[in-house]
């Protein structure tokens, strides 16, 4: 009781010393925890079969049927069949959100169009796939088309002129494809169209049968979008050369859904191993927040593999649950938690710099002098160099945290925009709980306060 009294009854001291105790603890048995592997897998080896097909579960993979697609398949059908009488097919643009079968049913219609030209002995086509997430720019375009075609001479990544690269292509595309269609499919092209060149690399792809006369071969262009008001981003002379052939693909409902998984969960599970529940209610959490067929395939795995890991028979709705827990869970606030203290002081003067002015486009030379405000209210931290701080902006933005692009500044050279890539609000919850960084997220930076100005630095009143 004496202790308590001189504590003066200080029960928030107490919860303290119990919670720190609490995840000292935890550390030592994470620390004192060993995994036997050799063992992992032997169990493993002895538990249940459950999948027989994994791999049908995946988004890439392409069934013999595709439900609740047929008129999409009956229309790209109609505009593709002329290449079988030696036509050339429009170029078309395919929109809908994520996960609504647009790559499938373009994939499924390639796959049954080569088989009917192999029926009936002609030239196959040529499909070439360029996800713009990853191929970006108008060069890379290119170079990924030609390397595609190419055999024996590759593109560099960087360092020929267009106009060089369009003449190489030119002449393997007679060469290689010869007297048949090149079938050229811009998966996510609303990103390419954001790029600097983007509607100049369409309509140039767009007219390669007309402007550059290709003496045998002809190319047929397929845009895929995810943006349902896509057209208003492309130039009038290159929304004209896609003939004005569209399709929507509307999103899945619940139903819908379940048909789909009930035929993928046959073809990747072995027989009686779901459950009567686990199917439909896969396609109803999925439906109710995207009606995304992607996220419902991977959910169906995801209950398969913990029901697997855990030994069981059956892949029950529980797992479903646990499955949408896993693949809801948001690792971003670990991430960011577990980051050195100079990277987290360099996104706190984002934060700071997009909290406070918004409509701001920020270059590395803000970011650089909010961090020489804020670095000195961190005990212990010492001042890195410009350079060091353009580096940690890459890591962030490698992580996606944020986006960078280097931007041309004219006079001033280059530097980098940077955009935070999550919610601002998302943010300062994760800040707020970082010891050393919660205490100055409420500070606003001299480029923020009216009425000063930052000159080499030293800060000034404004006079005008």
């Amino acid at each position: 009781m004496k202790f308590f009294i001189e504590l003066n009854f200080n029960w928030n001291s107490i919860l303290e010393f119990i919670l720190a105790r609490g995840k000292v603890l935890k550390e030592n048995n994470e620390l004192n925890y060993k995994f036997d592997i050799s063992q992992f897998y032997t169990d493993f080896l002895k538990s249940p079969k459950i999948f027989k097909n994994r791999d049908a579960l995946n988004p890439t993979y392409i069934p013999n049927n595709l439900p609740h697609r047929d008129i999409q398949i009956k229309r790209i059908a109609e505009i593709t069949a002329c290449l079988l009488k030696d036509g050339v097919p429009f170029n078309f643009l395919s929109y809908g959100k994520t996960g609504t079968g647009k790559t499938s049913v373009i994939r499924f219609v390639s796959r049954k169009l080569d088989e009917k030209c192999n029926e009936i002995q002609i030239n196959r086509p040529w499909w070439i796939y360029n996800n713009c997430q990853q191929v970006n720019t108008p060069y890379r375009i290119l170079a990924n088309i030609f390397n595609t075609l190419s055999t024996e001479e590759k593109i560099p990544p960087t360092g020929l002129p267009k106009d060089i690269i369009f003449q190489k292509l030119l002449n393997l595309l007679d060469d290689v494809v010869g007297n048949s269609v090149c079938f050229i499919v811009l998966d996510e092209i609303d990103i390419l169209i954001k790029k600097k060149g983007g509607n100049e690399i369409l309509y140039d792809l767009t007219r390669l049968n007309e402007k550059y006369q290709l003496k045998k071969s002809r190319v047929c262009l397929i845009g895929i979008s995810n943006i349902l008001k896509f057209k208003s981003f492309l130039d009038p002379r290159v929304l004209s050369s896609f003939g004005g052939e569209e399709l929507v693909f509307p999103a899945y409902n619940a139903e819908e859904l379940t048909d789909i998984l009930q035929e993928r969960g046959e073809i990747a599970f072995f027989k009686n191993v779901i459950s009567e529940e686990t199917i439909p209610l896969c396609a109803a959490l999925a439906a109710k927040e995207h009606g995304d067929a992607r996220k419902a395939l991977q959910l169906l795995r995801k209950a398969g593999e913990l029901a697997e890991r855990s030994h069981n028979k059956k892949v029950s709705p529980k797992f479903v649950y646990k499955a949408q827990k896993s693949l809801e869970q948001d690792n971003t606030e670990q991430f960011i938690e577990s980051l050195p203290k100079q990277i987290q002081l360099v996104l706190c003067s984002i934060f700071l710099i997009a909290k406070h002015l918004p409509n701001l486009k920020i270059i590395t030379g803000d970011i650089y002098d909010v961090y020489l405000e804020i670095y000195e209210k961190i005990p212990g931290v010492k001042k890195l160099t410009r350079r060091r701080v353009s580096d940690l902006i890459n890591e962030l933005a490698l992580a996606g945290i944020i986006k960078a692009e280097v931007v041309s500044m004219g006079y001033y050279g280059r530097s980098k925009i940077v955009k935070l890539d999550i919610p601002l609000d998302q943010l300062f919850k994760i800040l707020e709980k970082i010891e050393n960084i919660k205490h100055i997220l409420n500070y606003k930076p001299i480029i923020a306060q009216n009425g000063k100005a930052k000159l080499k630095k030293n800060t000034f009143k404004k006079l005008f």
